[in-house]
């Protein structure tokens, strides 16, 4: 049997190390893209999309899924705006091609935004 302060120990370590673990938060939300939109340089279908990243910096990494597919995996700046958003808004701009390009997504109930680079 182990003794009481090696247990404590232990016990102690473990919930440090899960605390650190826990800091580091996922977060997702669900998308529709009305028309097939170019993210990063990513063809993407129209269609309904959950779209994940973990982390609260200004980087982060953002996948994007249909019916638990990966389409596609981008980097895009999480920032920070002056007023908040009420409703999630899907923001995109038509490129010179006359197809559609993702800018970004703000965040419904927020005040961040998902900002992708545009090519």
């Amino acid at each position: 049997m182990m003794p009481r302060m090696a247990m404590l120990v232990v016990g102690f370590a473990l919930a440090a190390g899960g605390a650190a673990w826990a800091g580091t938060k996922s977060h997702s939300i669900d998308v529709t893209l009305t028309v097939p939109t170019a993210v990063s340089g990513h063809r993407i279908p129209a269609g309904d999309y959950r779209l994940s990243w973990v982390g609260d910096s200004s980087e982060v990494h953002v996948t994007f899924e249909n019916d638990r597919k990966v389409v596609a995996q981008v980097d895009a700046k999480l920032e920070r705006r002056a007023e908040r958003t009420p409703d999630q808004e899907v923001i995109s701009r038509t490129t010179k091609n006359g197809g559609q390009a993702l800018e970004e997504v703000r965040l419904g109930g927020g005040k961040e935004a998902l900002v992708f680079t545009v090519s």
